[in-house]
């Protein structure tokens, strides 16, 4: 049987039977180096998590509410997560949320491809930041969306930037359905988007009949102080989803994620989830995990650890390659976002690095358009990496910037 002939569209739309590479698998090089600095991915630091705070949570369930925990839970969630939910942000807001406005989900990656079921048709337009995650780009491809990127600055989303877009697309007779945006340390750049740009984007977006996805997937993890107010709670959430996920700041195998909207877009996103729900048993442990106080306990910590390792990452790089790279510190989130300089391609740097066992992605992985958009920037993941693998990434990138100078 030939392949072809069975895939659908929307499999072919992100490289289903092809020979090109998909999902996150060109990220690294392979390295002779044993033990090599992995600064690929963006995961919470080995360390940290509350192993044992888990366990004692669900041992909790599973004594007290064995029979709930393990049947199916419907659609929505379970009710205790959506109330603990709604619980934090009206907390942390100062305003009123109630738990019908929380759906959970299969992380945020879950809940952004509900999102698209919902409300993304085939050639519906989408704006997404350039550059973006490339797992959520890949998700509404998927969907067989038209993506536009809009440009960022040291600021994030250029809102007279969005503003010609949205007049350029109006002028063919088209409509933008949908706006996706990693407004707090975004990933892979560490912006954070000023009050005035989200009020102002929260306008353009609503005169304009374009639903805003907002990505928080880092918005708890901040160093100092916290990020301006979200675009949910400015806007009202009116025209505006929020999706957050525990796995950036407890764990990625929890899986469990949320969307919060209105309740009459939770309804359309409960029609469209096949699914029966995910892991009820996670759910509960999570809940009873957040009512024992643990989760701000937790975000405590490792806000302190996150820190400390994006310091000691850009002390290393600005003692030793001052010369060949440019960066911003971020002030929350996992990353830094590195331009090379000095005529530095960023190809020939990752592979350099690679072979002395340092590994990460080339920014152009967070491009719609891969390398045809960028080849100057790198992405270093600081999360997951020890304090001494990263103080030792100076030095070694030092080293590959110095050979790449001399190679003809």
């Amino acid at each position: 049987m030939d392949l072809n002939n069975f895939i659908s569209a929307k499999a072919k739309m992100v490289g289903a039977g092809t020979p090109v590479e998909s999902g996150f698998s060109n990220w690294t090089l392979p390295t002779t180096i044993d033990n090599p600095i992995n600064l690929s991915a963006g995961i919470p630091d080995a360390d940290s998590m509350p192993v044992q705070d888990l366990q004692n949570a669900f041992n909790s369930v599973l004594k007290a509410s064995r029979n709930e925990s393990l049947r199916y839970g419907g659609v929505q969630g379970f009710l205790g997560l959506r109330t603990a939910l709604a619980t934090k942000y009206t907390k942390s807001e100062n305003k009123l949320y109630n738990p019908d406005q929380f759906l959970i989900a299969n992380g945020s990656a879950g809940c952004i491809d509900l999102i698209g079921d919902a409300f993304i048709e085939p050639g519906d337009i989408v704006l997404v930041e350039g550059p973006t995650f490339s797992g959520s780009t890949r998700t509404i491809l998927g969907h067989q969306a038209d993506i536009i990127q809009i440009p960022l600055d040291n600021d994030g989303i250029q809102i007279e930037v969005v503003s010609s877009i949205i007049s350029r697309i109006r002028s063919q007779g088209k409509r933008i359905k949908l706006l996706y945006t990693v407004c707090d340390f975004q990933n892979p750049t560490g912006t954070v988007l000023p009050t005035s740009r989200r009020t102002q984007l929260i306008d353009l977006c609503r005169a304009n009949q374009i639903l805003i996805l907002e990505d928080a997937a880092y918005s708890d993890i901040y160093f100092r102080s916290p990020p301006p107010p979200s675009l949910f709670s400015i806007g009202h959430g009116s025209g505006i989803l929020r999706v957050g996920t525990f796995s950036k700041v407890i764990a990625t195998g929890l899986r469990v994620g949320w969307i919060q909207g209105h309740p009459d877009f939770i309804n359309v996103l409960n029609q469209v989830k096949f699914d029966m729900g995910n892991s009820p048993l996670i759910q509960h442990a999570l809940t009873t995990y957040m009512a024992c106080g643990n989760l701000d306990i937790h975000l405590d910590s490792v806000r302190t650890i996150y820190n400390e390792k994006c310091q000691v990452l850009a002390s290393s790089l600005t003692e030793h390659c001052s010369e060949y790279f440019r960066f911003s510190e971020p002030s929350g989130g996992f990353y830094l976002w590195i331009e090379c300089l000095s005529g530095l391609q960023a190809p020939a740097i990752r592979e350099l690095a690679s072979s002395k066992g340092v590994l990460f992605p080339l920014g152009s992985s967070f491009f719609l358009n891969g390398d045809k958009d960028d080849n100057t920037h790198l992405r270093l993941a600081f999360s997951n990496a020890s304090i001494p693998d990263l103080e030792s990434v100076g030095p070694l990138l030092k080293t590959v910037c110095e050979e790449s100078i001399r190679q003809p």
